[in-house]
């Protein structure tokens, strides 16, 4: 399963035209259902419009492409209730019980149905050289805070 860095720098394609649209630059996760709900691609410029699109408006979700079946399906509003995946980066991962795990790094995702099934997780960097980051599976309640996500 890929993560979100994997999938960040792939190309979006049109169909109809065979052209990229663009490259995703990021992912809108929605927290209560635990999957992605669209993607942000590279725009370009910094005064243009965001450019979305809809994951479910993804005909196939590659490990080195994405294809849409249009450049009609790219929107510019993200969906309601979603968060980026580079805004989770960073924050304290703590279990129910107040014991620190690390810091989330990325998030697994299952593809072609855009499920996140597990967070990868930072442990400081000592470890994560000797042990390497460990990948904790997202099986029951998750509370996603502003600083800290909160697992059960």
């Amino acid at each position: 399963m890929p993560k979100g860095r994997e999938v960040v720098g792939l190309p979006v394609i049109s169909r109809d035209r065979g052209e990229e649209l663009g490259r995703i630059q990021d992912l809108y996760f929605d927290e209560s259902g635990g999957n992605l709900k669209a993607i942000l691609l590279a725009d370009g410029g910094w005064l243009r419009q965001p450019r979305v699109v809809d994951f479910s408006r993804l005909e196939a979700r590659g490990t080195d492409a994405f294809m849409v079946s249009d450049a009609g399906t790219v929107v510019h509003e993200p969906p309601p209730g979603t968060r980026r995946w580079q805004e989770l980066k960073g924050l304290r991962l703590i279990n129910s019980a107040g014991q620190e795990l690390g810091l989330v790094e990325d998030l697994v995702i299952e593809l072609p149905s855009g499920q996140v099934k597990a967070l990868e997780v930072s442990t400081g960097l000592v470890n994560d050289l000797l042990d390497g980051r460990k990948e904790l599976p997202l099986t029951g309640p998750v509370n996603w805070g502003e600083d800290t996500v909160i697992m059960a």
